[in-house]
């Protein structure tokens, strides 16, 4: 009982430093919303055409505050026990990896158009994000089912408190992920490469590079930040940097849509102009 006593101070600690990071990736969140939504309304909502682009985006977009709000549920919410915490943890890593590949998909886009959707680079990105989703997918089934928590029978504790899991799981997912997004960022060389020495240098083809080698570095560090954080701290620290790394990704993977499109009603707009002779 002693050891227990000793060990709760610390579990409140871990607890309370993990529901700050998840309280301010929501915030983080809202403020990415707020300086973005004159674009959103301009570009997404105005656009009487729905594409796949587009639902993908609203799934992102919103999805991310489903996500948010359940980070902040488990962490806070009262009197759980361990099965709801369980069942709880699963339903958010679910909504989080499913909104994470759906992200993917939208890169994945991006790197279709770079190559001028061509047929052969469609079957070689279709093959290729088919053959992380499945390893992805059942890692996260596994690692929610291997999730284990401790004191929830005592009154002080409120949300979840992760007592085990299979963090090598979760390393193996983010290193999956980080895998798949250098070589959506390799395949993005060759055509910047070609853009750059052909003087291809359009302000779409700027964006777009921009785009995919500024977010991917991003991506990157925070993917990495998040690794070290799993194998170095204990397992109650599993979730500390997730809901950052998902805010970040969803708001980066949006903008990708919102500059585009952007970008090309201003190309738009100067053709109609050239065009008049105003």
């Amino acid at each position: 009982m002693d050891s227990i006593t000793q060990a709760i101070p610390g579990l409140l600690e871990h607890n309370q430093n993990v529901t700050y990071l998840h309280v301010a990736s929501l915030a983080l969140w809202v403020f990415e919303y707020l300086i973005t939504m004159d674009m959103e309304i301009e570009y997404i909502w105005k656009s009487p055409h729905w594409s796949v682009v587009k639902v993908l985006y609203l799934a992102v977009r919103y999805g991310t505050y489903l996500d948010s709000c359940l980070n902040i549920v488990v962490q806070l919410f009262p009197s759980l026990s361990s099965i709801s915490c369980k069942s709880l943890y699963n339903v958010t890593i679910w909504s989080i990896a499913i909104g994470m590949t759906t992200s993917e998909i939208i890169l994945t886009f991006r790197v279709w158009a770079v190559w001028q959707k061509t047929r052969t680079m469609a079957i070689i990105l279709t093959m290729f994000f088919i053959g992380i989703l499945i390893p992805l997918y059942v890692n996260v089934g596994i690692l929610g089912s291997s999730l284990t928590f401790a004191f929830q029978d005592l009154p002080i504790i409120s949300g979840c408190l992760v007592s085990s899991a299979r963090i090598t799981l979760e390393e193996a997912m983010w290193g999956v992920l980080l895998s798949y997004d250098t070589v959506m960022m390799l395949f993005m060389l060759p055509p910047a490469y070609k853009a750059f020495i052909t003087g291809g240098k359009t302000s779409m083809t700027k964006i777009v590079i921009r785009d995919g080698i500024i977010y991917y570095i991003y991506i990157f560090v925070l993917t990495l930040v998040n690794m070290v954080v799993q194998l170095k701290l204990s397992p109650d620290y599993f979730s500390l940097f997730t809901p950052i790394w998902r805010v970040v990704h969803s708001a980066l993977c949006c903008r990708v849509v919102l500059n585009i499109r952007e970008q090309g009603w201003k190309t738009v707009q100067v053709h109609c102009t050239t065009i008049s002779g105003v």
